[in-house]
């Protein structure tokens, strides 16, 4: 399951030697299914504190972010009411466009509505949010206690939700949700752990991550869980490319970190990022694993990791995110 180990209730110190506070995060080891394949790592108790998180005050106030970040992307994005695809912003009868397949268009029926009314992130911004990324820099990192501080958590792995707090992720459909016709009820009962977690899934990105997508969406409803499956809206997604190949940055695919990012300038007061660190060595010049729960290199020519980090660090140096600072110092 995905769930937090027997017998680690809210108080307990954070397990294993990665950021990951209370819970631990699975380890694909085989194709079959992802429920049988996700194994919990042995856990240890990471050190009491660690040169890599060490921010006097992550959360506090920061310079408004300058153009591009909050005041473009909102200008030509509006995560908050465009990120989710929604019943009010993709009504019956309008076409749905997939963002990574311009070709593939579907006319919204009613067996393809949103699962959403509205936009849950109405009402944003949150005052304190941490972008928690997949890179292997996470491992030793002791940064859980630093993620818990803030308001609002976004992985884009798939970690699991603490009280009061909301999770998404945007990497998930097709790899991760295969053989869900076989295992609905360990998927309902695994993603349940998580708690009341928002479930984000670019279902219209591509046509083959629709299916399972919805597959997912009906599994957890069917089941009861208290998570929600929320579809990324293709539309908003063709946009956030478009802002950022008129700023220089032109990948095949912007990656789901940077999505996540970039919808967080949005909707964040204050955010810092954990786990970017495109590179193959630390700071220190330590190897370091591609992911901080495998090696799995990322898709040759699809996307531009090391580019979009210098992007982190032009809005780390403009006051519209934080960057630990180990990384910021390296770099420059």
């Amino acid at each position: 399951g995905l769930g937090p180990p027997r017998g680690a209730g809210p108080t307990t110190q954070p397990l294993d030697t990665c950021w990951r506070p209370r819970w631990w995060v699975p380890t694909p080891r085989s194709r079959n299914s992802v429920l049988r394949s996700w194994v919990p790592p042995t856990p240890t108790v990471p050190s009491p504190s660690s040169p890599f998180c060490r921010v006097p005050n992550p959360f506090a106030p920061q310079c408004h972010p300058s153009p591009p970040c909050r005041e473009q992307l909102g200008r030509c994005c509006n995560a908050s009411a465009n990120l989710v695809l929604s019943r009010d912003n993709t009504p019956l009868g309008s076409r749905i466009v997939c963002d990574g397949q311009p070709a593939k268009k579907l006319l919204v029926r009613e067996e393809l509505s949103p699962p959403s009314q509205g936009s849950p992130f109405q009402g944003v911004p949150y005052d304190s949010c941490a972008v928690v990324g997949n890179g292997g820099i996470l491992r030793n990192s002791s940064c859980g206690p630093e993620i818990d501080r803030a308001q609002f958590v976004i992985s884009g792995s798939g970690g699991r939700a603490v009280p009061g707090r909301r999770l998404t992720g945007a990497s998930l459909p097709a790899r991760r949700f295969r053989g869900l016709g076989r295992w609905r009820r360990p998927f309902a009962e695994a993603v349940g752990a998580y708690g009341a977690a928002l479930l984000l899934v670019p279902a219209f990105s591509f046509a083959a991550y629709t299916a399972v997508s919805f597959q997912a969406l009906y599994t957890l409803e069917d089941f009861g869980s208290p998570a929600r499956t929320l579809f990324m809206n293709p539309e908003y997604l063709a946009r956030l490319d478009g802002h950022w190949r008129s700023h220089g940055l032109r990948p095949n695919r912007l990656s789901s970190g940077f999505m996540l990012v970039s919808s967080a300038l949005e909707m964040c007061r204050h955010l810092t990022l954990y786990g970017f660190w495109p590179f193959p060595s630390d700071p220190e010049g330590r190897p370091l694993p591609h992911h901080y729960y495998d090696n799995q290199p990322p898709r040759s020519g699809v996307h531009a990791m090391p580019e979009e980090f210098t992007r982190y660090l032009g809005m780390h140096l403009q006051g519209a995110l934080r960057l630990p600072p180990s990384l910021t110092a390296v770099a420059g």
